[in-house]
């Protein structure tokens, strides 16, 4: 009898004590973290070190020699960018690791910054957060090897349904870990220009990992960061064990996500083609210039010979067609 009388004691006092807790945060919203373990060969991490500190993120392969990341694990917070310009010089290691070598390690490669988004804006602070995105060069082709997913734009009006859902790969436990369910919906206001929305988790280490329409490999966007209102300390966003919580009504906390529009696969997909053709002119032995330097007069200049050389219209231009010919000719020598 004691006993039972004790175990409804207990119960009550838990009971209490569960009331004084869900009152003060009842603006509260509670998501069951439902993230499981994935071992996608064409995500990896990357690392760089910055002038000050060390960048650290996600990364996704696109094309065969190429990466997509976020432009703030690059090139570094608003006090390294106020100090040092983004540019090419800015390079990091990307490693695969979900391959495994046979001498148990996993394959690395260097990384050099080649087109970004105009992520610096006038403010310091809050940028532009639709154009957080890098795209880089490989040393070695790992999408060639292990293979590299299709960038596939989505417009924002195909959101409005709201009937779309996605998934999203990161690196903040340590370990590659999938969100395979969530949800992202267009934000137009002006704090956020040109970014999505998303509950997606996003915790350090998750910046610039890939988002796909859920079922495919469609990739449509990128992990960015989570904002708060102007003048708040930090997003109220965190995870207990099992729970991934996110305070309602209290602050404009959000995650957010970079679309990968039609123009940014534009000048992605131009990008790639410039450094084809760069790298086809470097080893046949023309001085084109640093790796990753694609609008440089050196490439351009070595372009140009090429082209009179060949009897081709002379433009400086990098276009699929030259980069098809120079491929040719190596393969010839």
């Amino acid at each position: 009898m004691l006993t039972f009388m004790r175990k409804i004691a207990l119960f009550a006092g838990f009971a209490v004590l569960a009331c004084g807790l869900l009152l003060p945060i009842s603006g509260w919203v509670f998501h069951l973290d439902d993230r499981r373990s994935s071992h996608s060969r064409m995500v990896g991490t990357l690392s760089v070190d910055l002038p000050q500190g060390h960048g650290q993120g996600t990364a996704v392969v696109v094309g065969e020699c190429g990466i997509l990341t976020a432009f703030h694990v690059v090139f570094g917070p608003w006090y390294v960018t106020a100090t040092r310009a983004p540019s090419h010089e800015f390079v990091g290691t990307f490693t695969l690791t979900e391959v495994t070598l046979p001498d148990g390690t996993h394959p690395s490669t260097r990384a050099t910054a080649v087109v970004w988004g105009d992520y610096l804006g006038p403010d310091r602070q809050f940028r532009r957060p639709g154009e957080d995105w890098v795209y880089m060069v490989l040393d070695d082709c790992f999408g060639a090897q292990y293979g590299y997913f299709h960038i596939r734009p989505l417009e924002s009006e195909e959101l409005a349904a709201g009937s779309l859902e996605f998934s999203t790969i990161g690196y903040s436990s340590g370990s590659q870990m999938t969100d395979p369910r969530c949800r992202v919906t267009a934000d137009v206001s002006a704090a956020k220009p040109g970014a999505w929305s998303h509950d997606c988790v996003l915790l350090p280490g998750d910046s610039g990992g890939p988002i796909f329409k859920r079922n495919t490999e469609n990739l449509v966007a990128l992990g960015s960061s989570a904002v708060a209102k102007p003048g708040e300390l930090s997003c109220s966003y965190t995870f207990f064990p099992g729970v991934r919580i996110r305070q309602e009504g209290k602050t404009a906390c959000t995650n957010l996500a970079v679309p990968i529009s039609i123009q940014t696969a534009d000048r992605i997909r131009k990008a790639q083609i410039a450094m084809g053709v760069q790298r086809s002119l470097l080893k046949l032995g023309y001085d084109a210039g640093p790796v990753g330097a694609v609008e440089g007069p050196k490439l351009k200049a070595a372009i140009e010979q090429v082209q009179q050389l060949m009897g081709f219209s002379v433009t400086g231009e990098p276009t699929e067609a030259l980069w098809s010919f120079l491929w040719m000719r190596r393969k010839l020598n």
